[in-house]
């Protein structure tokens, strides 16, 4: 599996009946959010977001067979970044936080090693 064009770390596929399961480690840094997406036959599926696993990162995960096809299979890691850079807004624990209604499309990370949520758009 590639982040950009610089493996980070395996992915083992294994065909269980009508499903793929996948069986993911890499290693990250985990300061942002990664999404493992997988590409066969020209498409994309989102596997899911890869979380802190066996000293480093990973996933598992079932997909069926007929939403993905069958043949080659490329996986690549995607930053939470990539979809688009939203307003980084910090959260301080005594502090109100102002934007609970937009919490739903937001997402949590870290900046300069301030905790805060991405606000989109």
């Amino acid at each position: 599996m590639y982040l950009g064009k610089q493996l980070m770390g395996k992915v083992q596929v294994l065909r269980q009946g009508l499903y793929y399961r996948f069986i993911c480690r890499c290693r990250i840094t985990g300061d942002v959010i990664c999404r493992l997406g997988v590409i066969c036959q020209g498409r994309q599926e989102n596997l899911g977001v890869v979380i802190p696993m066996d000293g480093g990162f990973g996933l598992d995960t079932r997909l069926p067979v007929k939403r993905l096809g069958e043949g080659e299979m490329e996986f690549v890691l995607i930053p939470k970044w990539a979809a688009g850079e939203g307003r980084f807004v910090p959260i301080y624990p005594d502090e109100p936080f102002g934007y609970i209604e937009k919490l739903k499309d937001a997402y949590l990370t870290r900046k300069d090693g301030q905790l805060g949520i991405i606000l989109p758009g």
